[in-house]
C-alpha cells in the first residue's frame, strides 16, 4: 500500500503545442525548452502537494504508465523524464529534502495498459521505515 499517490501528465502545452514528456523529446530539445516544460509540469502537479507533510523517511516510488495508444510503447521512454521531473518537483515543492539516494532509495516502473481518454503516469510513494 502506498502512502502518497500522484497523477503525472504525459503531455503538456508549451507555446500552444502539445509536448510529449518522453525521452525522445527530451534528448532532442534545447535545455531552455526543457526547463520551461519542466516548470509547466511542476505547475500542473503542484496542487496535489497542498497540505502534504514533508517526508522525513526514506521512500520507494512506483511509476505506472497508462498509454494513449496501443502501439507497443517503450516503458522507459515514457517514464524516465516523468520520473526526473517528478522527483525534482518533490524537492522544489518541499515534499522531500533532496531526491538523492539518501531519500529515494528505489523506484520501479510498470505498464498499466491502455487508457485512450486519460493517458498518464501514476506515481505511488511508499515510506520505508
Amino acid at each position: 500500500m502506498s502512502d502518497y499517490q500522484f497523477t503525472l501528465p504525459v503531455y503538456v502545452r508549451y507555446k500552444g503545442k502539445k509536448v510529449a514528456i518522453n525521452l525522445n523529446w527530451y534528448r532532442n530539445c534545447h535545455y531552455y525548452q526543457s526547463n520551461k516544460v519542466k516548470a509547466i509540469f511542476k505547475e500542473y502537479i503542484s496542487p496535489q502537494f497542498i497540505g502534504l507533510p514533508k517526508i522525513e523517511s526514506k521512500c520507494h516510488i512506483k511509476f505506472i504508465y497508462y498509454a494513449a495508444r496501443n502501439n507497443k510503447p517503450d516503458l522507459d521512454n515514457f517514464t524516465s523524464v516523468s520520473k526526473k521531473f517528478f522527483q525534482d518537483a518533490m524537492t522544489e515543492l518541499g515534499l522531500i529534502e533532496d531526491d538523492n539516494v539518501h531519500h529515494i532509495i528505489s523506484t520501479s516502473e510498470y505498464y498499466g495498459g491502455l487508457d485512450r481518454n486519460n493517458p498518464r503516469v501514476e506515481a505511488f510513494i511508499t515510506l520505508i521505515e
